[in-house]
This record gives structure tokens, C-alpha cells and sequence, in this order.
């Protein structure tokens, strides 16, 4: 392998390495504009969709076709009861 040849592929890996980072910086600014990073979803046995906010520590509860929430919670401490806010 001649050292142009050698040259070009480390050029090109370095450019893709870059362009990943970049679409990558970009979708998460994305969240972070919408106020979603953080944000957990997850999903009841009662067909239940739950969001965790971990970095205030509320848990948003929505019935099963995901039009009302129907319970706001707060986790003050791992291993304590949630307590209802709203």
C-alpha cells in the first residue's frame, strides 16, 4: 500500500469519525430544546405509559389510550413511597 493510498483512508475514517459526532451533537440538542432529556418512558402491566423525569424525580402516569394523565407523582428517595402531587 503506497503512502497516498494509506493517507486517503486515514482522511476519510477521520471525516466519518466527525460527521457521526455531528449528527450526533445535533439530535441531542434537539431533545434538550424540548426539555425530553432526562425523560424515561415506560410502560405498565394495565397498558398504562409512564414517564420518569430523572432529574426532578416526577413520574407522569397516562390512562391507556394516552390521552389523560392520571397520576403526577414524586420520588424524594429510592425505597420510599412515591408521593402523589397532583
Amino acid at each position: 500500500m503506497n503512502k497516498i493510498t494509506a493517507f486517503l483512508i486515514v482522511i476519510i475514517i477521520s471525516l466519518s469519525f466527525i460527521l457521526g459526532a455531528t449528527i450526533q451533537s445535533r439530535a441531542q440538542n434537539k431533545v434538550q430544546t424540548k426539555n425530553l432529556a432526562g425523560v424515561v418512558p415506560f410502560v405498565t402491566s394495565s397498558d398504562r405509559l409512564g414517564f420518569l423525569n430523572q432529574n426532578t424525580g416526577r413520574i407522569y402516569m397516562y390512562d391507556s389510550s394516552y390521552s389523560k394523565c392520571v397520576f403526577v407523582g414524586q420520588i424524594s428517595e429510592l425505597g420510599q413511597p412515591i408521593e402523589a402531587v397532583k
